[in-house]
């Protein structure tokens, strides 16, 4: 995964809703997070790994993978925001192996946490590994994660085009 590439392109994104919007003298820090937690939410809705109670199975693995990307868009902007963009991250075999101690549950409570507060470099870190983690335990691939996120990435730009 091209992590240089996604957060140039999402930094292209920002700057974009930013100028277009009209945005340049607001803090966007108190959104940009509470978004996060709001695509983390509808996340776990569609995968319905809280849903003890229901026998319906989770989502199509496509909705699901779109509402993670949804949520990757929001993690670079909270690092872009930061200026925390030389992440450093775990190869998917080590994710892999990081992520089989971590129940899926977990990983949700722990993003919850992570995403609800102002980071240091190393907490962002830690919550960009968690995230990339939980999208590992979803069964995507790194290739599968860019892919999806390049196509979105240009659906938020179509969005824009018309006045979203």
């Amino acid at each position: 995964m091209n992590i240089k590439r996604l957060f140039a392109m999402q930094n292209d994104l920002n700057t974009r809703i930013v100028k277009e919007h009209r945005l340049e003298d607001v803090n966007l820090s108190k959104q940009r997070r509470l978004a996060f937690l709001v695509e983390l939410g509808e996340l776990a809705n569609e995968t319905r790994c809280f849903k003890y109670w229901s026998k319906r199975p989770a989502s199509e693995k496509e909705i699901i993978l779109e509402e993670y990307v949804d949520g990757l868009h929001f993690v670079l902007s909270i690092g872009l925001e930061l200026s925390f963009t030389e992440v450093k991250i775990l190869d998917e075999v080590k994710l892999q192996q990081k992520m089989d101690k971590l129940e899926i549950n977990e990983l949700f409570l722990s993003l919850y946490q992570l995403g609800a507060k102002p980071l240091s470099a190393e907490e962002f870190t830690l919550f960009f590994e968690e995230f990339l983690c939980l999208g590992v335990k979803l069964a995507f691939s790194f290739d599968e994660i860019e892919t999806a996120y390049l196509d979105k990435n240009a659906v938020n730009h179509e969005r824009q085009d018309i006045g979203y």
